[in-house]
């Protein structure tokens, strides 16, 4: 059986990339030509707290969009709709995912990590609990 984390992320890999947006699960180096707006989807975590009636997991994704330094427009526009996306239940053949409003988190930011160059940069944390 697949984990739900497994099976969480590839199913915002694949849909992030069927709507058009170029996806990753890794930050492309330097050297690796990217056109941006990219989504890197990377961390993920499950916990696990099981009682004598029922197993309540929680998975949790970190997803990063990253755009040029004038893309900070649509860096936004693509965070927004990872959110929302986030927010309400995802039926999946193994597992069903909620995600409360509450439960999630996104931040803009300039990046600077890399040498003369600046990004615009969106983190965003979800979170679900598997039922």
């Amino acid at each position: 059986m697949i984990s739900p984390q497994k099976i969480l992320f590839d199913t915002y890999y694949d849909l992030l990339q069927s709507d058009g947006y170029n996806v990753y699960d890794y930050l492309p180096l330097e050297d690796e030509p990217v056109d941006y707006p990219i989504v890197v989807i990377g961390n993920t975590q499950q916990t696990s707290a099981t009682t004598k009636y029922s197993r309540n997991d929680h998975v949790f994704l970190t997803i990063d969009v990253w755009g040029s330094k004038k893309q900070r427009k649509k860096v936004s526009e693509i965070a927004d709709y990872i959110y929302n996306l986030a927010i309400g239940y995802i039926q999946m053949d193994s597992y069903t995912f909620y995600g409360q409003a509450n439960q999630q988190s996104m931040q803009m930011s300039i990046d600077t990590s890399v040498p003369n160059t600046t990004y615009q940069r969106a983190n965003i944390q979800l979170e679900f609990t598997v039922d």
